[in-house]
């Protein structure tokens, strides 16, 4: 699943030209390799998100995600020297983009679809476990994030993968021995708490919006375990020193981000970076409408709705985590109604965060309605698909984007870069649908090979509880 899920995010990528959100990382990349400076002076005017403190341009983003791209763009840089291609070239630009996102982004998104995969298989028959697994990262966020530079892929691949290594009861560690031995112990010991803090933690320094999220998990999967605490703070720490780090580099003192000096959006200085009271009407439109709402362009997240009736009747620790939280995260966000549909993008970027906790609702409601499950997994996947194949930056202008944008774009021929078309020279339908045959084919060879271990699997009687 690994391979398989790394060649569908790398597969695409949506270029540089659309999303100042993506371009601003970029260029913190490009002033590191080719200046070695940390301000974004000579490319500022590609993107309105930027700081602006003492006399020098900086990127306005959280530092985790450039972080964890730069060795991958530093050897697309490589790569183009090589062919004496310069890095700020047009060409360099797109490059260095592509590799960036492929090392990065789709490698960290892929682990979490596993991680996921396996999170759910404890709990569902594997082929629920793959349909589930499949919609989220292919038919929802994950997909359109994972090819261009933005935090939210690698976000959910975080969250998913913490959701993995926490999800479980640990206690205390009793490990005799002293000095090194011991401390050898207690690492092997708390290695899922260090790996889950580490995720989170990352999540966290590239994703600010990801912080609900981040601590409403910590205190409910470590509820009545608190010794699990250290481990993961220690963990969580690493990751976590880089936003300090980054501000001190920029603006001087670890104790201010740089959206406090935003030079473009002055409202991003109002309330908490922009988020201010909750509003019903941008809550329904980050939910349901056209432009970007959740389950319109991921509808199979419906099912959580029918999931969560399942989670009533369990204990109180699982709702909190797998409803209240996400809802937590809807009612927050719908505080920023300045800019809700949160600049050039597909769907409600902001609410990333929270997908993998409908992971478990949507499975329990897949196994209460499989034929009407599947339908909607299969049809936000093929929506998610042509949307991130035609342009996965909408503006916000664009009410409608399906009908408005990506029809229209498909039906025109005209699509986003792709390995098929870009590296290999096929033409744009037939590189489409090598692309397509493949997330098909590939999803189809999953599921049958998982077939004969859901008819072994303990999970596999009572399907229709």
């Amino acid at each position: 699943m690994f391979v398989y899920m790394v060649i569908a995010f790398s597969y695409l990528n949506q270029g540089v030209e659309r999303s100042p959100t993506a371009i601003s990382r970029l260029d913190l990349m490009h002033a590191i390799v080719s200046e070695r400076r940390i301000n974004i002076d000579s490319y500022h005017h590609n993107t309105g998100d930027k700081a602006y403190h003492g006399g020098h341009y900086y990127s306005d983003k959280a530092p985790g995600t450039v972080a964890l791209a730069l060795p991958a763009f530093y050897f697309g840089s490589l790569m183009l020297k090589a062919v004496d291609i310069p890095l700020d070239s047009d060409f360099g630009w797109l490059i260095s983009s592509w590799v960036a996102c492929a090392g990065s982004l789709a490698i960290v998104t892929a682990l979490g679809a596993v991680a996921m995969f396996a999170w759910l298989k404890k709990r569902v028959p594997p082929q629920t476990a793959l349909l589930i697994t499949a919609g989220f990262f292919l038919g929802a966020a994950p997909l359109p994030y994972a090819t261009m530079m933005f935090s939210h892929s690698l976000a959910v691949g975080c969250i998913a993968i913490a959701l993995w290594a926490l999800d479980r009861q640990t206690g205390r560690c009793e490990g005799a021995g002293v000095g090194l031995a011991k401390i050898k112990g207690w690492v092997r010991h708390h290695r899922y708490e260090l790996l889950g803090g580490f995720v989170l933690g990352w999540a966290l320094a590239s994703e600010y919006t990801a912080g609900l999220i981040v601590v409403g998990m910590i205190a409910v999967l470590l509820w009545g375990q608190w010794w699990r605490l250290w481990p993961v703070g220690l963990g969580a720490l690493p990751p976590l020193l880089l936003i300090p780090a980054y501000s001190w580099a920029c603006l001087g003192t670890p104790f201010a981000l740089p959206y406090s000096y935003q030079a473009s959006f002055p409202v991003m200085k109002e309330g908490l970076y922009a988020i201010k009271w909750p509003d019903a009407e941008t809550g329904f439109n980050l939910l349901f409408s056209a432009a970007r709402g959740l389950f319109f362009w991921s509808p199979f997240l419906l099912l959580s709705l029918v999931g969560c009736f399942r989670l009533f009747r369990q204990d109180l620790r699982e709702m909190l985590l797998y409803y209240f939280l996400p809802v937590l995260q809807v009612v927050v966000i719908s505080g920023r109604v300045w800019d809700w549909p949160a600049g050039p993008t597909l769907g409600p970027r902001y609410l990333a965060p929270m997908l993998p906790l409908l992971a478990l609702p949507c499975a329990y409601g897949l196994l209460r309605f499989p034929k009407l499950g599947t339908v909607l997994v299969v049809y936000s996947i093929a929506l998610t698909v042509l949307a991130t194949a035609t342009d996965a930056c909408p503006a916000n202008k664009i009410n409608n984007p399906l009908t408005h944008l990506h029809i229209p774009l498909f039906l025109k021929g005209q699509f986003s870069y792709s390995i098929g078309e870009h590296v290999l020279g096929l033409p744009p339908y037939v590189s489409f649908a090598v692309y397509a045959a493949f997330l098909a084919g590939g999803l189809w060879w999953l599921w049958r090979r998982l077939g004969r271990e859901g008819e072994a699997s303990p999970h596999a009687e009572g399907v229709k509880e």
